[in-house]
């Protein structure tokens, strides 16, 4: 699954790695790799990032982001530690999770809607400002 270090990326003696984000790291990945274990057993295939090693997504910036990174909004969920994208090459991962919004609400998570994720799969602990579990960024 998952880990702290995956997450973190080459960023973890980044100054923008406080212990706030650190936190929500800690409080985003066990739901996360709940969820990613009920998709397993549900038949789902993760495959492992070529680029990061893991199941985090992107090259660097599929996990936590430092302040100054210019990928996603200023005040990201990424840039909080409160989202992950999941490496989701065959597009398998993310449309099971719109089907199963319930095991989102189950763990506390949320997610960009399919469409707007073609290879990968973000889900955030953060709520959008729409309150829906499957949401257009």
């Amino acid at each position: 699954m998952i880990s702290l270090n995956d997450y973190v990326g080459p960023h973890s003696h980044s100054k923008d790695w406080n212990a706030e984000r650190r936190a929500h790291a800690e409080a985003l990945l066990p739901p996360v790799n709940a969820l990613l274990a009920e998709a397993v057993a549900d038949g789902i295939k993760l495959h492992t990032n070529p680029a990061t090693g893991s199941y985090v997504s992107g090259q660097t910036m599929g996990g936590f982001r430092p302040q100054d990174c210019t990928q996603g909004a200023p005040g990201s969920s990424h840039k909080q530690g409160q989202a992950v994208d999941v490496y989701d090459p065959l597009h398998k991962l993310a449309p099971w999770c719109l089907a199963n919004l319930d095991r989102l609400e189950a763990h506390g998570l949320y997610m960009e809607h399919p469409d707007a994720t073609p290879t990968w799969c973000h889900l955030t602990t953060r709520a959008p400002k729409s309150g829906r579990r499957a949401f257009y960024p």
